[in-house]
């Protein structure tokens, strides 16, 4: 179920801020920005334009994450500290760690180097990021394996992943591209396994989660670390997976 989309739940999910960042654990089902499917006003953004008080400057999210995609998400609210932080984006300075289940067995750790281009996959008419050799933006996904689960003859792996670089629907298509796509995931993943899960388990959505982020603060220098738990669908759903 996606929490109420008001300003109490949004100030109820702030896990940082200060006079120059704002750093939420965005629950899955809220979009970060508009587009043709969401109205601007009923969006991430939305609501901190309206929580945040007027300035000159614009406030931005330095990163983004899917609408169904869970997690900590930053926002800067100074120009200073954007610069800052898409800096140590730039260079690889930011670490954002993520966990997912996926549907397969993974190596206990492993790193995928694979460059990906926007394609568009003419059979759904809908642009999807794939591995190529030529062409491609680098991209790399370090990853560890902290839990093998078993369902009905199914294997599936939870990992914590770590982005390297921030390409759109990285982490999604280079795990479906090692043949092991992210749980709920119908875009890169196993669809008929997905409903599969639906129907039994209750699986409503991709189970992936921005479970930390680790960076220098733009202000004072100094190493911030924040963590966000695994929301109560993604955790339950597991405790589904060792019950059976």
């Amino acid at each position: 179920m996606v929490p109420a989309f008001t300003q109490e739940e949004l100030q109820r999910r702030i896990v940082y801020e200060d006079s120059e960042l704002l750093i939420i654990d965005k629950p899955a089902g809220w979009p970060i920005h508009g587009d043709r499917h969401h109205p601007s006003h009923q969006t991430l953004w939305a609501l901190v334009l309206h929580y945040l008080p007027p300035s000159d400057f614009r406030p931005a999210f330095a990163h983004r994450l899917d609408q169904a995609t869970s997690g900590l998400v930053l926002l800067a609210k100074t120009r200073t500290a954007l610069r800052a932080v898409n800096r140590q984006l730039k260079f690889k300075e930011m670490k954002k760690i993520y966990q997912a289940l996926l549907a397969g067995e993974t190596r206990p750790k492993g790193s995928i180097r694979l460059p990906l281009k926007k394609q568009l996959d003419r059979q759904r008419w809908l642009a999807l990021m794939v591995p190529v050799r030529r062409g491609g933006l680098y991209a790399q996904t370090d990853y560890r394996r902290l839990e093998l689960l078993q369902y009905r003859g199914e294997r599936f792996s939870l990992v914590e992943a770590q982005a390297k670089t921030g390409r759109t629907h990285q982490l999604r298509a280079h795990f479906a591209a090692i043949g092991c796509p992210i749980v709920g995931d119908d875009l890169y993943g196993q669809p008929e396994l997905n409903e599969r899960l639906r129907r039994e388990l209750g699986l409503h959505r991709q189970l992936l989660h921005a479970a930390a982020l680790e960076f220098t603060h733009p202000a004072t220098g100094q190493l911030v670390r924040l963590d966000a738990p695994l929301p109560v669908d993604f955790a339950d759903f597991l405790q589904q997976l060792r019950r059976s």
